[in-house]
């Protein structure tokens, strides 16, 4: 597609940088995207006694984590493109091997939200269920609503976070699985990225309470567990 005079001017005054290290010209260079290149790898969070599959497809690193800032802070749209093939490259090998019907976005902080200007992971998981192939369906309707506030978990260690989220999430009750939602189906629970695994427990606890069938859960990327 030919660019248009503006964007020719555009790009000359802002010119494109990669996301991972600045270089110009390109939203993410050759050595960059070597670091975000999609695997497939499997963790399991433990609730209630029973296991449940967590596939994603990159490792944290630096250039993951700018990619996950640039995207969820800054609103970078090349940032948003990378995080949603990784998570529905992580989608398409969970459906293979577990099965799901439906996505559920965790939810976002309100104070989060309204610093962003947008439902960051609303928005992410609504475009991966558009591209699916699959027949996956996203719930866009707050089935997963904070009980009470949180904190940011990226500076806790593995006690606090999962101290900081336990029993933070509920399911209003007009979605309760035997009231309004029996025609949800399996769900599938996303988020950008798993490193202790207490959110996906939460969450997938919640879900469970309410009466809804839980797959596991996919993100984008996985860091190694913290202690």
């Amino acid at each position: 597609m030919k660019k248009s005079p503006v964007r020719n001017l555009a790009d000359l005054i802002f010119p494109s940088r990669c996301i991972g290290c600045s270089q110009l010209g390109i939203s993410i260079c050759s050595n960059c995207r070597s670091s975000w290149h999609p695997h497939t790898y499997l963790r399991e969070v433990s609730v209630e006694g029973s296991s449940y599959p967590v596939i994603s497809s990159v490792q944290y690193s630096p250039v993951a984590s700018r990619v996950l800032l640039s995207a969820k802070e800054s609103n970078i749209a090349a940032a948003d493109k990378l995080l949603i093939d990784a998570i529905s490259h992580s989608l398409s090998h969970f459906i293979k091997r577990f099965g799901g019907r439906t996505l559920v976005a965790i939810p976002s902080r309100r104070s989060a939200t309204r610093k962003r200007g947008r439902n960051f992971l609303n928005e992410i998981t609504s475009e991966v269920a558009q591209i699916s192939d699959n027949g996956i369906s996203f719930i866009d309707k707050k089935l997963l609503v904070h009980s009470r506030g949180v904190k940011d978990q990226s500076g806790l260690n593995s006690k606090q976070r999962i101290s900081n989220v336990s029993g933070a999430l509920v399911v209003p009750s007009k979605f309760n699985s035997r009231i309004g939602g029996g025609n949800i189906g399996s769900l599938i629970i996303v988020d950008d990225l798993i490193t202790t695994g207490a959110t996906l427990a939460e969450a997938i606890r919640a879900l469970r309470a309410a009466g809804f069938e839980v797959k596991g859960a996919v993100t984008g990327a996985v860091a190694k567990p913290l202690r």
